[in-house]
């Protein structure tokens, strides 16, 4: 009697027996639960016969399972807490294959050769943003006294030089000018008194073959008169207006660029849904029960594969801001696979 009872029990029986039968006192066939749970009836099947491998991945086995319970009236949770134990010894195998491969060994040596590389980039970044940091904080005066300090100070030192050079040449030419219009017939007159002053009449006669001949001095803002130069005020409003120039180009470049929608996948549900998604290179995007009103919003930088459990739970599906039409996808018994090419 208590064997009978220990048998009874939920815990001791395999799930697919468990389904079957609680299937066939409901008086359903195992067509009927699967196109109410918008499945294929092999996969039914396989759940009620324990061929788990014949599921895609544990993830999708477990919410098969939940949403075949929950429409014949079992725990899902218990029957979950049955099916892990239940695989526990196929999990145990599959860990010790693993572990005896040398190609797991060899790409887990690759996987931390690229998290050491990845830390290393991190933190060479992290340095060279903490001294244009440091830079940027410490005022050019502070940075002269610092080594390497050219490299900031290079600029301001070159200008300081040009404008210094200007300043001389203005000097000198206003020197030259200066002893060039004192000839020779401007001479001071010696008065009575013995106190020397110029004589009027010798500077004005003197100054207009001068200024005449172009050689006399020029207030800041002329050109000379024989136009061979620029003046300071000339050189430094051209400086301005290069620095003013360069100043638009940079403010042009750093425009935010208008996002596309390559790679972009969006996808609306309008009733439960098993959908696995992934790129190119096998890897997984998003995967799992979707339910009505759920939304999808991915983007792949590679060719995206869909698995589709049930094509008439979609409500939207848009790539790349298209739309994409699943009648021309290949379903089959409610059920499409299939792969979204970029552009």
């Amino acid at each position: 009697m208590a064997n009978e009872e220990n048998q009874a029990a939920p815990g001791n029986r395999p799930v697919g027996p468990q389904l079957k039968k609680a299937r066939e006192a409901k008086g359903l066939s195992v067509v009927e639960v699967a196109e109410a749970q918008h499945l294929r009836p092999v996969i039914i099947q396989a759940i009620e016969n324990g061929k788990y491998e014949l599921i895609d991945t544990e993830l999708f086995l477990k919410g098969y399972i939940r949403a075949y319970a929950r429409q014949v009236g079992l725990d899902g949770n218990a029957l979950i807490a049955d099916l892990n134990r239940e695989l526990e010894p196929m999990r145990e195998e599959q860990a010790q294959a693993k572990a005896a491969n040398p190609l797991i060994d060899i790409e887990r040596r690759r996987c931390k050769k690229r998290r050491v590389a990845k830390t290393a980039f991190w933190l060479v970044a992290l340095a060279v943003l903490g001294f244009l940091i440091f830079a940027f904080i410490y005022s050019p005066s502070q940075l002269a006294n610092l080594p390497g300090a050219g490299a900031f100070t290079g600029d301001t030192a070159q200008q300081n030089a040009l404008e210094s050079g200007l300043n001389g040449a203005v000097s000198s030419t206003d020197d030259d000018s200066t002893t060039q219009s004192t000839p020779d017939n401007f001479l001071p007159n010696e008065t009575s008194d013995g106190d020397v002053s110029a004589s009027p009449a010798n500077a004005e006669g003197a100054l207009e073959p001068l200024i005449a001949a172009g050689t006399g001095t020029f207030s800041d803002g002329e050109a000379p008169a024989d136009g061979s130069g620029s003046s300071p005020s000339q050189t430094v409003g051209n400086l301005t207006a290069i620095v003013d120039n360069d100043l638009s180009t940079l403010d042009a470049e750093e425009a935010p660029q208008v996002a596309d929608n390559r790679g972009r996948l969006e996808i609306e549900f309008i009733d439960d849904c098993w959908v696995q998604i992934r790129d190119a290179y096998g890897r997984s995007l998003a995967s799992g029960l979707k339910r009505q009103s759920d939304r999808i919003d991915l983007r792949s930088e590679t060719d995206i594969r869909l698995v589709i459990g049930a094509a008439n739970a979609i409500g939207a599906m848009r790539f790349e801001g298209a739309p994409v039409d699943l009648g021309s996808k290949g379903i089959v018994g409610n059920r499409a696979e299939f792969v979204l090419a970029l552009n």
